[in-house]
């Protein structure tokens, strides 16, 4: 899929309504569409009921998963991510509910030379 710098995304207003929303993932690999109703609790965002819509079956994959998880929790600026997904209702096991996948951003060091942030 590619490095965090190389994925962006935009909201898709005209697909659906407060307070599910859309949004349009751009990757070197193509575009995703991701439909969930957000909850933000402190600096941590829940997708509930997310559904993915991509080019070709299976394409995000878990390694990808986490790739996105990293570029949205650096864009909005976020310590922590969890998807809820939403009932399947084509692929693997139709009828069941994915379990809850959970990602937080790792510690990242100050640049040589500079203290840690809070400290200096």
């Amino acid at each position: 899929m590619g490095p965090v710098a190389d994925i962006t995304f935009d909201f898709v207003d005209d697909v659906t309504s407060d307070p599910v929303v859309t949004i349009a993932v751009f990757t070197p690999a193509g575009t995703i569409k991701f439909m969930a109703e957000p909850a933000m609790a402190g600096r941590t965002l829940t997708l509930h009921g997310l559904h993915v819509q991509d080019l070709q079956s299976n394409a995000v994959g878990a390694a990808n998963l986490m790739v996105l998880a990293d570029a949205v929790m650096e864009g909005m600026e976020i310590d922590g991510l969890v998807i809820e997904g939403a009932l399947r209702t084509t692929g693997a096991n139709p009828g069941r509910k994915p379990r809850i996948l959970r990602f937080t951003r790792g510690v990242r060091s100050a640049p040589r030379g500079e203290p840690p942030a809070g400290h200096g």
